[in-house]
């Protein structure tokens, strides 16, 4: 009778078709379990004189390191849909609260705006809160409200008004991130 199940096409059949059935549930169920959140960042943005835009972006990146003797915080963000970018480090971050950029610390804060990442080498696709504008002010200015930092996690609310080396003006407002460390 052994021999008789061994080489039975119905019986292979039905344990082909029952491996293949677990397979195929066992990756539904892969699937479906929540996917650690890589978090986002959304905001308008706009560059030179064009009208804002909405950048988003669902794979943001958070780093916390040690610089300078102190805790540094560096934000990477690059719209889903476009080359822009933008680009915070802030130093002394050790809590939540308001963060200015450039800042008075010791340190500079620095925030960037970026219009092509592609074009890394050109140089007025960089905007930084540093540099004058056309009129040889320099008002570049931003803000980093960080309204939740944990060990790993990172909640917040960011503008920034930065300047080209042509004396451009880009804007970043009403940006919202979270993200994981």
């Amino acid at each position: 009778m052994k021999k008789q199940f061994k080489n039975n096409p119905v019986i292979l059949v039905l344990a082909l078709l029952l491996c293949i059935v677990t397979v195929i549930t066992y990756s539904k169920n892969v699937e479906s379990l929540p996917k650690k959140s890589q978090g986002f960042f959304s905001g308008k943005i706009s560059f030179d004189s064009s009208l804002n835009h909405k950048i988003y972006c669902d794979k943001i990146q958070v780093k916390k390191s040690a610089e300078r003797g102190g805790t540094v915080l560096t934000i990477v963000v690059t719209d889903n849909n476009s080359p822009e970018s933008v680009f915070v480090k802030l130093y002394n971050v050790n809590n939540k609260g308001t963060f200015f950029i450039p800042g008075e610390g010791d340190f500079q804060n620095v925030g960037n705006l970026i219009k092509d990442v592609n074009q890394f080498r050109q140089e007025s696709n960089f905007y930084q809160t540093t540099l004058a504008n056309d009129e040889g002010l320099k008002n570049g200015v931003g803000r980093v409200n960080i309204i939740k930092l944990t060990e790993d996690e990172i909640e917040g609310e960011l503008i920034i008004i930065a300047n080209n080396s042509e004396g451009k003006q880009a804007q970043l407002e009403s940006a919202r991130f979270k993200a994981k460390f």
